[in-house]
């Protein structure tokens, strides 16, 4: 019985390692100067913004997700490999612009005046 037990506790956790999740990377990012809660990069400079993990179950219908709404100022480029995804935000020209973020099969792309589910990205020269 203590053997099945073990055997059980292993399975779980060898299962659960695999499981999906998103990290959020890009909520570290986000500082506040004075009242300007933003993203600031320098231009050239690249970082994570989101890393997914496809693992058991699945995503289910919902997919996280991260776009530009300017990619000639701040672009997002993903990386995929076999079980996994990873976003980065490249600073490309000085300006500003918005980042928005959710569920790729939704995401709204057509309101960038809305500050629903945005971040706003400020790059300065290098």
């Amino acid at each position: 019985m203590m053997n099945f037990k073990m055997i059980a506790f292993v399975s779980i956790v060898v299962l659960l390692q695999g499981c999906a999740s998103a990290r959020t990377s890009y909520e570290s990012l986000i500082e506040t100067r004075g009242d300007d809660s933003a993203i600031y990069l320098a231009v050239g400079e690249t970082k994570e913004v989101l890393s997914i993990r496809n693992g058991f179950p699945g995503w289910w219908g919902t997919y996280p997700a991260i776009a530009s709404f300017s990619p000639g100022i701040a672009s997002v480029n993903c990386e995929a490999s076999e079980w996994s995804e990873v976003c980065y935000l490249t600073a490309n020209e000085v300006g500003e612009t918005w980042l928005t973020y959710g569920n790729a099969f939704t995401m709204d792309m057509s309101e960038p005046e809305s500050h629903a589910n945005k971040i706003r990205v400020i790059i300065s020269p290098k």
